[in-house]
């Protein structure tokens, strides 16, 4: 019969033909997954090493540009204490490489000859460093910066809380970006972070509502003065202060 003829030519012809043609099996298509929001910058996370340290003391490198002053900001301690434990005398100078001993808070109300510590009265009247709204406020409880944040534009001006002396200004401490802290006595400093432009040198005598900075964001997810008050080296609720 003729199919049988052309059988072998027919079979040969769907061979070449199932050969050129490819069948893709198409699987169900994995979804994208979702994004996820963009984090800011985590700056309140800074406490570790305080933390730390009050519970069981700590031995700080000394590094370029640091002061007693910064130190004592760092560790939320008084400054007088961590010059006392160290020997370290009036006008309290520190050198690259030294080790600065932080001890642990059982320590902290003693002086050396074993007495309680005799606190001083202040007489500092305090002025607001900047009229923006309070966006963060202030808790001991955080870890990290121990302070309030408030809000405004880049360029704004940053006055002196009140009366003192400039004992730090530079970007030591990582997550205040630029910085100034002011000895107002022997009681009290205050502290200006995020700064855009320091406008004092170290060692300069500022009076209360005196121009001292402009806001910025340095180290910062937005426009902020981080501002802080530190009573004997303890961070306080500045917002009980403050006008």
């Amino acid at each position: 019969m003729i199919y049988k003829k052309y059988l072998p030519l027919f079979l040969s012809l769907i061979l070449v033909i199932s050969g050129c043609t490819k069948i893709h099996m198409h699987g169900s298509k994995d979804s994208f997954p979702e994004k996820k929001p963009r984090q800011g910058k985590l700056y309140f996370t800074y406490g570790l090493k305080s933390k730390k340290a009050e519970e069981s003391g700590d031995i700080y490198i000394v590094k370029e540009g640091d002061t007693l002053f910064l130190i004592s900001l760092e560790y939320d301690v008084n400054y007088k204490n961590i010059a006392k434990w160290n020997n370290i005398k009036k006008p309290y100078k520190i050198y690259v490489g030294d080790k600065i001993i932080i001890k642990s808070k059982k320590f902290r109300k003693i002086s050396s000859n074993g007495k309680i510590t005799k606190l001083k009265k202040s007489s500092v009247i305090w002025t607001r460093p900047h009229n923006g709204e309070v966006v963060k406020e202030y808790s001991y409880s955080n870890i990290g910066k121990k302070g309030i944040d408030i809000s405004g534009n880049i360029g704004d001006k940053i006055f002196s809380a009140s009366d003192g002396v400039v004992v730090y200004t530079g970007n030591g401490i990582k997550g205040y970006g630029n910085l100034i802290i002011v000895k107002h006595d022997d009681v009290y400093l205050s502290a200006y972070g995020h700064i855009n432009e320091i406008l004092v040198d170290e060692k300069n005598i500022v009076k209360k509502g005196q121009l001292i900075a402009t806001l910025g964001d340095t180290d910062s997810i937005k426009p902020i003065l981080h501002f802080q008050i530190r009573k004997f080296g303890k961070s306080v609720n500045p917002e009980r202060f403050l006008p």
